[in-house]
This record gives C-alpha cells, structure tokens and sequence, in this order.
C-alpha cells in the first residue's frame, strides 16, 4: 500500500506543551517523522471548559470515557478558574525553537485555546480580527518570522477568519472535518487559502467506543488508512502522555506498510502547485465521538 501520513500535533495546555512535546519530538525522531505542531500563542485557561457540561449533549459522557483528570492533571483544570493560566508559547520559546530545529513544522492553535473554541462562530468581523491579530502577534514575537499555518481549536473556524488568514499570506489553514484538501468556500464567499482537513478520527473519540485496548486502537487506525492523503491529529495531552505507545506502535506498523510521512506545510504547497483543486464548502456540523459542533467539508 503506498499513502501519505500527514501528522497534525495539536497542544492544548501548557502542561501539554511541556511535557507532551518532548515526548512527541522522541517519537518523531526515533522514526524519521517530521510533523506539523500547532501551539496555542496566549494562556492556558483550560478550567474554563467547565462550562461545557451544561453546553454541549455528550460531553461527560466523553469525558468519562477518555479520563480528564488522568489527562489533564488537576492543576491545568484549575487553569483560568482558581489558578491564573501560564502562557503558553511565551514561556516556552526553548521548546518552540526545539520543535523547528527538529525539522518540524511551527504553526498557530488559537490564542486563548478555549475562547477561540467555544465563541468563534459567534465571533463579528471586529471581534475576529482583533483575535487574529493577536495571535500573529505573538507567534512574530515568539518565533521572529510571521506565521504560515494556523488550526483551528476544536475544528471550529468563521469566514472573517479565513479573510484574515488570506489578507496576512498564511499558506493554509487546517480548521475542518473532512477528506482531501480544498479550497474553502463559507458564508457565499470563496477563499484562495487551502484548508486541509483531518481525514482520521482523534484518539479521545474511539477510547471507549472502539476499545480501550492499545493494540486494537492500533489496528483499528491502520484499517482507517487510505491509499492516498491521510491527515491525523495527535494530542500531547494523550499521544504525548499516555497513549504515547500507541503512536509509537501505530508509526512502525505504518511504516511497514509503506506509507510516507509528511508535514502540512509540504502538501498545502504541492496542493496550491496542482491547477482546478477542488471547492467545497465548510459547514458547522458533527463528527462520532467528539461532543459539539465541528466545522466539516461539505462538497459544493
């Protein structure tokens, strides 16, 4: 079989950031993988998601079956609520410069990881641009270069978004559910930036449902896999914690298998090289598993 394996690392959390990308970056090395890393620029507030008990249908039954306190520590649910939440690239430049000297890619997850989930569909053009800005802010301040890639937190993005994105040169986004890269159309507007959406399920929505087994997990992902683009997205509070063997595992197997892997960047670019890319729209709606709305590629 040969594909392509396109690895998305999403960090959530500053204790993610801290102790799941080192973790990840071994993986990474041991197998020859370069990956793309998407790092929230301001605070961890993640206590703020409390909230969501009473907001979105699923959610504890969700969090019951992947583990929140195993996953997150009681400290980070305390972040934004009790405990003022750290900054996350800001105070941990050493990590983002190991990640970009490892070969991998660097690209943006929100500036308020929590904020940007739950209120950017509800975000108006002023509001968007003033978070956008923000997080280019930091990201140029933090790295000393401008920014090239962004994904959204929680698979949720607005067409104000996707403006900003274009009018600042970024490459491509990565904010939906769906199966190859496209061009976005959302809101009756078309946009000339490539959205390349995660193909593949994400760990916390089959733990429980298909098996909690690591090996079936394994086998399940690898049954997944297509002849062709396979996008996944790993987090570092589980891949980079303590579903770290089954990356470990999952990446050998594929290997075995003849699949390559390479970072986002490199397939947006091959992407925008290729005439008549296909158009499909983003629409808001929900994927297996996770509890809440997603932003998902619907053809035209």
């Amino acid at each position: 079989m040969n594909g392509t394996i396109g690895i998305k690392v999403d960090v959530d959390t500053f204790q993610g950031m801290r102790n799941g990308v080192p973790v990840l970056l071994d993986i990474f090395r041991r197998h020859g993988v370069r990956a793309s890393f998407f790092v929230p620029m301001g605070k961890d507030n993640t206590g703020r998601t409390v909230k969501r008990v009473f907001t979105r249908k699923g959610f504890l039954k969700k969090a019951g079956r992947v583990g929140v306190v195993s996953t997150y520590g009681v400290k980070t649910l305390m972040y934004g609520l009790v405990l003022p939440g750290p900054q996350i690239a800001r105070r941990n430049i050493t990590l983002v410069r190991k990640i970009l000297d490892d070969g991998h890619e660097l690209g943006i997850h929100g500036h308020d990881h929590v904020r940007w989930h739950d209120s950017i569909k509800h975000f108006d053009e002023a509001e968007t641009r003033r978070e956008v800005d923000r997080l280019l802010t930091v990201y140029r301040m933090v790295v000393g270069e401008e920014a090239r890639s962004f994904a959204a937190p929680g698979w949720m993005i607005n067409p104000f978004a996707l403006k900003v994105f274009e009018e600042k040169g970024l490459v491509y986004s990565s904010d939906t559910r769906g199966a190859c890269p496209f061009y976005p159309e959302m809101g009756g507007t078309r946009f000339s930036i490539v959205q390349i959406p995660t193909t593949l399920p994400t760990l916390d929505e089959v733990i429980g449902v298909v098996s909690a087994e690591e090996n079936i997990l394994v086998d399940h992902y690898l049954a997944l896999l297509a002849d062709g683009l396979n996008i996944l997205t790993v987090h570092t509070e589980l891949e980079g914690k303590r579903w770290s063997g089954f990356l470990d595992t999952f990446l050998t197997e594929a290997k075995e298998r003849g699949f390559a892997f390479r970072r986002l960047m490199d397939i947006a670019r091959e992407f925008n090289d290729t005439p008549d890319g296909p158009v499909c729209t983003i629409e808001y709606g929900s994927v297996p598993g996770r509890a809440g709305e997603v932003c998902c590629q619907k053809d035209r």
